[in-house]
């Protein structure tokens, strides 16, 4: 597998020994910290060794009021980062991802000596603090790891709305939140420019994908809907029934569940009153196995479409049978599936989580190589930056083109933002889990919607 972190590459390094470039550029604009330029015009690029491009002009971030930290976190050859995930508590199976995490950092740190910044070699410590999903607990960790932990920048936190709960604090104080552990419509929202999502694919753009396979396999269909009372939930929800307007597909019914809870008995069971033809899970975690079973005991046979958020070894063997033929998205290579086996990206992997990871931890768990992979796409992001400070380092994030082959992404997978297209994971699978096989395969050729999100998106999911 190519090492875009290689200090060896020499035309990469070139393209990291112009320093000033994007700093002084940044210290030109004039307006507030929290606002942003989507005017793509009069771009300039460099070319990265791994074939990838980051913008060097027309700056998207204005940074004139951003307060003088732009360097705090980094200590000697250490830069700190810090994440708030589950760990505990009804969504601890979250906390797989920072198992991934954990040990590409090691790798990186111990193997690769470090991630290169400008010429410079530089290890990457991670603090992580368990906020059991709850919005106020992981308002006062992003607090703990800002004023006491020092962080230089917030990486991977999950949870929609734990971001949402912090990202005017994280903006006004100009700090990046880089990866966000969600797929929500929200991160494409301008003026939040120091909050980006991961390779995650974009909720709206999971709903376009079962909406197509509907179109294709079942153009008149009935569809239910399970979807949990929050705006993860209400992402699904108002899509889909955004993009049926004008087909013969039809919502017949919408029932929510308490995402504090998991239990939907009583939710499936009305929607299965309906006998629709196809089901969405708009849930997460222990409400997709349970959702799936009680649609089994109800003696349903729908279509099922279940939430990229769900497709985790553990959580589908939760399901057991009921799991069976259920389709969902897949940004990156199933480590279940035998099909990936001898992929040089997947070797590496598992023999890093074999080699840095309890034994207790499964690398063919979906949730591990996804942590795994977002911590590569950190240590790219890094590389790439022409100078190790926040504004430098958010401007690198805000412009990445041409970002492939890191961690376990997919073949021909590309990841791209710009200033007009603030969504990474455009760029998917449409699988389908056989129950048999204990692994998920793809349904037909790549998803690929790049520059596609917003546009299909209601607008107040994104701005709202």
């Amino acid at each position: 597998m190519h090492d875009p972190r290689d200090a060896s590459t020499g035309s990469r390094l070139k393209g990291l020994l112009r320093p000033l470039a994007v700093v002084v550029a940044a210290g030109l604009v004039a307006a507030a910290c929290g606002g942003s330029s989507r005017d793509s015009a009069d771009k300039t690029t460099k070319t990265t060794a791994s074939g990838g491009s980051t913008d060097t002009a027309a700056p998207i971030i204005d940074a004139a009021n951003c307060p003088p930290n732009v360097t705090t976190g980094v200590d000697g050859d250490t830069i700190k980062l810090g994440t708030s995930l589950p760990q505990s508590g009804l969504y601890s199976a979250f906390s797989e991802i920072l198992r991934g995490e954990e040990a590409y950092f090691k790798y990186l740190n111990e193997e690769l000596g470090g991630v290169d910044v400008a010429g410079t070699k530089y290890k990457i410590e991670l603090v992580n603090k368990d906020d059991e999903y709850l919005a106020d607990k992981t308002v006062a960790n992003v607090n703990s790891l800002i004023n006491d932990d020092k962080v230089f920048a917030l990486f991977d936190v999950v949870g929609t709305k734990n971001n949402l709960a912090i990202r005017d604090m994280v903006n006004e104080q100009c700090i990046p939140n880089l990866f966000a552990g969600t797929g929500s419509p929200a991160w494409g929202n301008a003026d939040y420019p120091f909050l980006i999502g991961s390779e995650l694919v974009p909720y709206p753009l999971e709903m376009k994908a079962f909406f197509d396979y509907l179109q294709e396999n079942k153009p008149e269909a009935t569809v239910a809907i399970l979807s949990a009372s929050d705006d993860f939930g209400r992402s699904y929800v108002d899509t889909f029934k955004s993009l049926v307007e004008g087909s013969k597909i039809t919502v017949v019914k919408e029932e929510t569940y308490n995402p504090e809870q998991f239990d939907t008995k009583s939710q499936i069971t009305s929607l299965a009153a309906t006998k629709a033809d196809a089901l969405i899970i708009g849930a997460t975690l222990l409400a997709c196995p349970d959702a799936m079973k009680n649609v089994d005991a109800a003696g349903w046979k729908p279509i099922i479409y279940m939430s990229g958020t769900c497709t985790s070894k553990s959580l589908m063997s939760m399901a057991a049978p009921a799991g069976d033929g259920v389709l969902s998205v897949g940004p990156l290579m199933d480590p279940a599936n035998p099909m990936y086996a001898d992929e040089p990206a997947m070797k590496l992997y598992k023999e890093k989580i074999a080699q840095y990871e309890p034994p207790e931890v499964d690398p063919t768990n979906g949730i591990v190589s996804y942590g795994w992979t977002t911590a590569a796409l950190m240590a790219e992001v890094l590389h790439r930056s022409p100078a190790l400070d926040r504004v430098s380092v958010m401007e690198t994030a805000r412009t990445l083109s041409g970002v492939k082959d890191i961690g376990t992404m997919l073949a021909g997978q590309v990841l791209d933002v710009s200033a007009d297209d603030w969504f990474l994971g455009e760029m998917f699978n449409l699988v389908q889990y056989a129950t048999a096989d204990g692994y998920f395969s793809a349904v037909g050729s790549m998803h690929d919607e790049s520059g596609k999100t917003e546009s299909m998106t209601p607008p107040d999911l994104i701005n709202g």
